[in-house]
């Protein structure tokens, strides 16, 4: 074992349970539900789940909790999204999983959650259940008011817990984990600002945590003594009228000296902020430890998780040595690299891809579960570990371009075997990504390119800076394959997607893009609009960082909202940074000419006319136009040729990276 991570590295036993280290992946959303291998039924998690869990396994982590894993019928708004667990149907892709934690020797609990007032109706018209009349937060899920539970809804809750807890035992799961953090329904019951009950449920703190202690005690007497059982807390909701700190330190204290469970996973915030107990880059590393410290100082026999932004061995191993918990979670950083304890194990440091913050495996929504550092994700039975077949035929590579996309290009063609030279035409690898990690909370983005480098160095990949690949160029080394990863040219010209017309005067000297403000090219005034037809990530950054430095900011952006294909925990962040900075927000406008220094808009629900006037600069913020010149100049003229990346079609970094990769493999 490693000295310099002697306690990241080291057993700990947990109740009946000793896990190998002291490395967590907790239970996270994978949304893999939309792709279900059962034909009949998009309840179950089953073979791409076990695949994706197996490979976490397979890197070294101690503990896997798997789910969330819904415990009754109401929890209908996480059905689709998460699997249920008191369906026996549940049991043979549960254990799947469970098996692919055993078969590489790391542990795995099930985690069981009722969702309460964060949830919709069935489609059966009945209501969602709460302690008390709640209505769900409108912006997820419509304002329902829920129904506060009656004395017979409690009971079968219970019954329910204990099914499912069976389930788990049935998939042979080391034990349970209970979710009552983030506002879920035992969070509900343990919050006054949620629980207004009159009953034996409601009023003290003794009442409030009576359901909680219920649910423990039933999910102890299904699994028995001879199997781990932890609760999920949060330290601190962070919400005005919510649980604070000292408020759960009081709970921990009670739970502990209750004797039933083995182990707190303190989490922090609830639903009604949601980036808190999933934080974005926003947050420095580590951000809530402190807070699992506190818990940890007034239990004795229950060990304690803890968890936020702990992406870095080196991190984890200073929270545990400072003695802030007994193991850290890791979710997000086995993401981005399955291996990350194996590598730590054997010194490899620099080899670990690491989390970047950005919560693009959030976004879930609207696509599968992804990252932007590692595009094996989701597809771990084909691309997965151990899948990377040399080539059978060395080939002669030519990338041009060393952003993203061309750089992942670049190392899986080497490591499979490939004679390959990368050449970017500035004198730096990176790409846009150099200029993104300028913005607000974008720093991290740089170990998109510190990876890759290491990448390149490791094999053996040449790299030509300040030289730009021309059909003569290709013509004279004569290379079997080439790729494109050129990029793409910023648009100025504010394209209305409604009309699809430029906005009539984009040409006036008054109007920049980000990337002319990022490079210095452009001075800002002090009075600025920025207009955001793209929707993703440089709009709200850019209109941050210009009023963190004391710009007066319109952030102005067509329906239905800004930020629409950015993932939502930074996007609600981002809402909250805006409201701190005074950036004023301009919905619904389509711009359609600047005049000097006037802007003419039209507002797309009124239809009526809005003028913005006294505007220094206008900031477009739109779709790229991709630089292809190349790709069409060699088209025919090389035996292979790829397009990746912007090159190919403007979009975000983790596409860029998809495209590379794909093609790596396929040269």
């Amino acid at each position: 074992m490693s000295e310099q991570f002697k306690y990241l590295l080291s057993p700990l036993k947990i109740g009946p349970m000793t896990v190998r280290n002291r490395a967590v992946v907790s239970s996270h959303e994978t949304h893999f539900l939309k792709h279900a291998e059962f034909p009949d039924n998009s309840d179950y998690l089953a073979e791409r789940y076990s695949y994706y869990i197996g490979e976490r396994a397979q890197g070294g982590v101690g503990l896997i909790v798997l789910g969330q894993y819904a415990v009754h019928p109401t929890t209908r708004f996480e059905v689709g999204v998460c699997a249920v667990a008191y369906d026996e149907g549940t049991i043979p892709g549960m254990k799947l999983a469970v098996d692919a934690c055993h078969q590489h020797g790391a542990k795995a609990l099930v985690q069981l959650f009722h969702s309460g007032f964060h949830n919709t109706s069935g489609g059966d018209g009945s209501p969602v259940w709460a302690p008390s009349a709640m209505a769900s937060p409108p912006r997820q899920l419509g304002g329902e008011v829920a129904k506060p539970m009656e004395k017979e809804d409690i009971e079968e809750l219970k019954q329910y817990y204990a099914k499912s807890s069976r389930n788990a035992m049935a998939a042979g799961a080391d034990g349970i984990e209970i979710h009552a953090a983030h506002g879920y329904l035992l969070h509900q019951f343990l919050s006054p600002l949620w629980n207004t009950r009159t009953d034996e449920y409601g009023g003290s703190l003794e009442n409030r945590m009576r359901l909680m202690i219920e649910v423990i005690e039933t999910v102890r007497a299904a699994i028995g003594p001879d199997k781990a059982l932890g609760l999920r807390i949060s330290s601190d909701d962070f919400t005005p009228g919510g649980m604070g700190i000292e408020d759960m330190k009081e709970v921990a204290r009670r739970l502990d000296e209750h004797g039933a469970l083995d182990y707190l996973n303190v989490s922090q915030g609830s639903v009604i902020q949601f980036y808190i107990p999933v934080p974005p880059n926003a947050f420095p590393h580590g951000a809530f430890v402190p807070l699992a410290g506190q818990i940890r100082e007034v239990v004795r026999k229950v060990k304690i998780m803890t968890v936020g932004r702990i992406v870095d061995p080196v991190e984890a191993e200073k929270v545990l040595a400072d003695g802030h918990a007994d193991m850290v979670i890791m979710t997000r950083a086995h993401v981005a690299d399955p291996e990350l304890i194996n590598k730590t194990r054997e010194g490899r440091l620099d080899d670990i891809r690491a989390c970047i913050g950005c919560s693009e495996c959030a976004v879930g929504s609207y696509e599968a579960f992804s990252c932007t550092q590692n595009p094996t994700v989701g597809r771990e039975k084909t691309l997965g570990l151990g899948t990377m077949q040399p080539a059978t035929k060395k080939k002669k590579v030519m990338i041009a371009g060393g952003g993203p996309g061309g750089m992942e290009a670049a190392w899986v063609a080497a490591c499979r075997g490939h004679n390959v030279t990368l050449y970017e035409k500035s004198g730096e690898l990176g790409g846009q990504v150099l200029l993104a990690q300028q913005l607000p909370m974008r720093a991290e983005f740089n170990a998109t390119v510190r990876w890759r480098k290491t990448m390149l160095d490791k094999y053996g990949v040449k790299v030509v800076l300040n030289t730009e690949v021309t059909p003569d160029l290709v013509a004279k080394e004569k290379p079997d394959a080439v790729v494109v990863a050129t990029g793409s040219t910023p648009r100025r010209d504010g394209m209305n997607p409604y009309t699809y017309n430029p906005v009539f005067g984009w040409q006036s000297p008054n109007v920049v893009v980000p990337e002319d403000i990022l490079t210095g090219k452009a001075q800002v005034g002090d009075n600025v609009v920025v207009y955001d037809v793209e929707s993703h990530a440089r709009g709200s950054f850019i209109a941050l960082k210009l009023a963190e430095e004391g710009k007066n900011v319109r952030f102005v952006f067509p329906p239905p909202m800004p930020g629409l294909m950015l993932d939502g925990i930074t996007m609600m962040s981002n809402s909250t940074r805006f409201a701190n900075v005074g950036v004023q927000l301009c919905p619904s406008l389509v711009v359609l000419a600047i005049e000097g220094s006037t802007l003419n808009a039209l507002d797309v629900n009124t239809r009526k006319p809005v003028t913005i006037e006294n505007v220094d600069t206008f900031v477009m913020v739109g779709s790229g136009d991709a630089n292809n010149k190349l790709y069409h100049e060699l088209k025919g003229k090389v035996p292979e040729l790829y397009l990746v990346g912007d090159a190919l079609s403007p979009r975000i970094v983790k596409r860029a990276v998809w495209d590379g990769h794909m093609v790596g493999r396929k040269l």
